[in-house]
């Protein structure tokens, strides 16, 4: 890293996994829009990504699937900012297979990724925070976490294990006036949520009260609400993004 955030910084810092693409992107552009400046965590840079950093942020190389990599990039972080206001856990991985043919690798692949990794660098940087004693957690979940449907098994558990240390977290790092909040989106239109296939595509659909589709944007907006004063009293909630399904 070359770039420092001094003491006398006027912006707030926020981190966000997952960056160069979908949510983490429309994410960064959202905290960049609002004068914020952004570690964008990712495997690779992109162009898009670096022309929103510019002057207000820059990439770090984080793989979720790599301990050491997590460690790494949470520690550059941690020595180069002065604060960390704001840090937004996107990064995942998706995956679709019936509970009988889930490979148990698969399964340890998954939860690497999507909850393993999320803890971890949540615990270095959460450290920074507590320092501070101030600071907002948001992770990235999922309905497949709260709805039983068939082929969600290795997705659906991470997803759900980690809105249920959301809610751990919430209570312990509130000592520390450390906010940690979950959204819990449906079908997103992004890469990744253009994974889904047609039938499980319509069904959910036909179990949503609004019609239209989710925009990465429309997560941005409400991770960026939940990061704000306006938020300062909303913890240990995990909010469905979901056009209002009944469950």
């Amino acid at each position: 890293m070359t770039k420092e955030i001094s003491d006398q910084t006027e912006h707030k810092v926020a981190i966000v996994t997952g960056a160069n693409r979908g949510i983490g992107l429309a994410t960064v552009e959202k905290f960049i829009n609002e004068g914020w400046w952004v570690y964008a965590c990712a495997r690779s840079e992109s162009e898009e990504l670096n022309a929103l950093l510019e002057e207000n942020g820059q990439v770090c190389f984080l793989d979720l699937a790599d301990e050491e990599s997590v460690t790494n990039c949470a520690r550059d972080i941690i020595r180069n900012t002065a604060r960390v206001d704001a840090l937004v856990n996107c990064g995942g991985v998706a995956h679709g297979a019936i509970f009988s043919m889930t490979k148990l690798t698969d399964l340890q692949n998954v939860f690497q990724v999507n909850f393993f990794s999320q803890i971890l660098f949540s615990q270095y940087i959460s450290k920074k925070m507590m320092r501070k004693k101030k600071g907002a957690i948001i992770n990235l979940t999922s309905t497949a976490g709260i709805l039983a449907d068939s082929g969600t098994l290795a997705y659906g558990c991470s997803k759900a294990a980690l809105s249920h240390a959301t809610r751990i977290m919430a209570t312990e790092l509130g000592a520390f006036n450390i906010r940690v909040n979950a959204i819990a989106p449906a079908r997103v239109e992004t890469d990744m949520g253009r994974l889904m296939d047609d039938e499980s595509t319509d069904l959910l659909n036909s179990r949503s009260s609004i019609t239209g589709d989710i925009c990465a944007e429309d997560v941005a907006d409400l991770v960026y609400y939940l990061c704000s004063e306006g938020a300062r009293y909303l913890s240990g909630q995990v909010i469905r993004l979901d056009r209002g399904m009944p469950f």
